[in-house]
């Protein structure tokens, strides 16, 4: 629960600790009736880490108020910075776990914001955390995120405080060559920087390191370089810390006099800062001195006066340190009783602090182990969810191959029940085709038959008997006849031999000789010369391949087909040359017939054309092919072409 306290309350208290602070009382009035507005965070701010060492209540109601504006003005930097500073107070007071929560709130917006610098700089603290509470380890991967973080930025700077809390941090774990070795690469990092107040800091850390490997010499040589730059810089409290730090090797060497220089100068410069914390540690240590060289008076009033500085800031450790001071002073003055006073109230006080570090610790572990057994739930929860989404999925997935299988199946049902229904209707158009083919053949075939019939008629019956009559009438004509019946006579013998002629023509264009003896080749020339002998167009006969015979079928069928094509030439083409061209391949004859008459719509004949409707007939049944190139006023190409059964 946050305790908040009245401003002015503050003030008072501040005054009452230090008459230094009074003379800021108007300024930090001003601050507090300022204008609430991001300014006013920021001052409250600074107030917090200005008072963080002077008064640590005043330091955590300025960052209250920072907080309380912040959240007000939905200011998200300066919550996280209220939230930091806090943390740090907390940090100085041992209060480990409202140090953690601040720091991870902080963390939590400076993630949302991505400032990485300030995510980083929040890593340092919680590994300085770790550090503290003994968690090494994770002390070192803090400082580590930090270092990362850091390098990729390329702050240098502060790639130098990293490697030089990764230094303390191997300190600590007793790897003192590792220490040495961060150690070394900060102070590197530093002085490339011309980073005096950090060289200042490495050197005092390298000192601190060699102080613990008791090697004396080496720690007051660093301890008395990081104080040269610290005089150098102005920085008092650096000056100060260095010169109690040199005090103290004196002290442990029992060179009394030179420590209680160094520790005086130390105090002046603590109550110049107002440090109070300081002021006490520093008090106790003079007088721990003035006992040890029997002056026990100034011992005791200097003791008692670190006590009562403690008591007031309500610094335990120090608190400790004067108490039990003040016990070997009276045991050595001879007051047991107050001694044994002294020395049971620091027991009582250490069992105290000890008791509440333990309950802190155990509040840690308990907190630790309700955070992992909260994050172990919500682990099984989250796999727990995620089986479920997966068995959704899965799901899902077989509904949905479900819908295609069902999909797949109903479609090859259809496909196989259409190319079933659609090979049942090729099978009876095949079927129609046959039968057609069958009737066709039939046709041509009783034609061809008629045409016989008809030939030998005319070549056994009429002609026989056209014969016997010419031969009556030349024993006739050879016998006297009257002078005025000669010319008679004359004429129906040219008439008897034109019909002979005649009879024979049509005889052999019903039924050619030359196609049943000798094949299609001598039969396309004899009606060549048969036909157009007396007609007014000349023609070309070209053949190729013809070294056997082919099918009667497809003679018979050519022989018509050209008959008909060549009789549509004569009567309509109005032409003057026609060329015919016969050619057999391996599984094919092409016949081509062009003639250089007027054309034709070959649209308009193949609707209504007879003739060409004939040709068509003949060729499917053969299975042929027909193609007409025409167009009026530019001749003709008919080409046929057949395959050889």
């Amino acid at each position: 629960m946050k305790v908040f306290i009245t401003s002015a309350f503050i003030l008072c208290v501040l005054f009452q600790i230090n008459p230094v602070f009074g003379n800021a009382t108007k300024s930090i009035q001003k601050i507090l009736n300022a204008k609430p507005d991001t300014n006013k965070v920021k001052s409250l701010s600074d107030l917090c880490w200005d008072y963080r060492f002077k008064s640590a209540d005043s330091a955590l109601f300025f960052g209250e108020q920072a907080l309380q504006l912040a959240t007000q003005l939905s200011y998200p930097r300066g919550i996280a910075q209220a939230y930091n500073d806090m943390a740090v107070i907390h940090i100085n007071r041992s209060n480990f776990r409202s140090a953690t929560n601040f720091l991870n709130e902080a963390m939590k917006i400076r993630q949302q914001m991505n400032d990485s610098s300030g995510v980083a700089a929040l890593y340092n603290k919680l590994g300085i955390i770790a550090q503290k509470q003994g968690r090494l380890k994770d002390a070192l991967q803090n400082q580590i995120d930090a270092l990362k973080i850091y390098q990729q930025l390329k702050h240098d700077k502060w790639i130098g405080y990293s490697l030089n809390n990764i230094a303390i941090i191997h300190q600590n774990l007793e790897n003192h060559e590792k220490a040495l070795e961060y150690h070394r690469k900060a102070l590197e990092y530093r002085i490339s920087l011309k980073d005096q107040e950090g060289e200042a800091t490495s050197y005092g850390n390298m000192a601190n390191l060699f102080a613990r490997m008791h090697d004396t010499i080496q720690a007051i040589n660093y301890y008395e370089k990081a104080l040269a730059l610290s005089r150098e810089l102005k920085k008092d409290e650096l000056v100060s810390a260095n010169l109690s730090n040199i005090g103290n090797i004196y002290m442990a060497r029992k060179e009394f006099n030179k420590a209680l220089g160094l520790f005086n100068e130390s105090l002046l410069i603590k109550e110049k800062i107002g440090d109070p914390k300081g002021i006490s540690s520093t008090l106790s240590r003079i007088g721990t001195v003035y006992t040890e060289t029997g002056r026990f008076k100034e011992a005791a009033v200097t003791l008692n006066r670190s006590l009562k500085m403690a008591q007031n800031t309500v610094v335990l450790e120090e608190e400790l340190s004067a108490l039990l001071g003040l016990a070997k002073l009276k045991a050595l003055t001879h007051q047991t009783d107050s001694s044994f006073i002294l020395m049971r109230h620091y027991i009582a006080l250490k069992d105290s602090v000890y008791d509440n570090r333990l309950k802190q610790q155990i509040l840690d572990v308990q907190t630790q182990y309700e955070t992992d057994k909260l994050e172990q739930d919500l682990y099984l929860v989250k796999k727990d969810k995620e089986v479920t989404e997966i068995k959704l999925q899965q799901r899902k997935t077989e509904i949905w191959l479900l819908i295609f299988v069902i999909i797949s199946i109903t479609g090859a049902g259809i496909f196989l029940f259409y190319r079933h229904q659609q090979r049942q209707k090729a099978a009876i158009n095949a079927e129609r085709i046959r039968e057609q083919e069958v009737r066709m053949n039939a046709v041509f075939q009783a034609q061809e038959e008629e045409r016989r019939r008809i030939a030998k008629e005319l070549h056994d019956g009429i002609g026989q008997t056209i014969s016997a009559i010419k031969m009556n009438y030349q024993s006739l004509s050879n016998k006297a006849i009257e002078k005025e019946l000669a010319p008679d006579f004359e004429k129906i013998g040219k008439m008897l031999e034109n019909a002979g002629a005649e009879v024979r023509s049509i005889s052999h264009q019903m039924l050619p000789k030359e196609l049943e003896q000798f094949g299609l080749v001598p039969a396309v020339e004899g009606m060549l010369n048969l036909n157009l002998e007396n007609a007014p167009l000349k023609y070309q006969f070209e053949h190729s391949g013809f070294t056997e015979r082919i099918g009667s079928q497809i003679e018979l069928a050519m022989f018509r087909i050209l008959q008909e094509l060549i009789s549509n030439v004569v009567r309509h083409s109005k032409a003057n040359l026609l060329t015919v061209q016969l050619v057999k391949l391996k599984s094919h004859v092409v016949l081509n017939v062009s003639d250089n008459g007027i054309g034709f719509d070959v649209e308009c004949q193949e609707k209504s054309g007879i003739g060409l409707l004939n040709i068509a007939s003949r060729i499917d049944a053969i299975k042929g092919h027909l193609h007409y190139e025409s167009e009026p006023g530019k001749g003709t190409s008919v080409t046929i072409r057949t395959p050889i059964v």
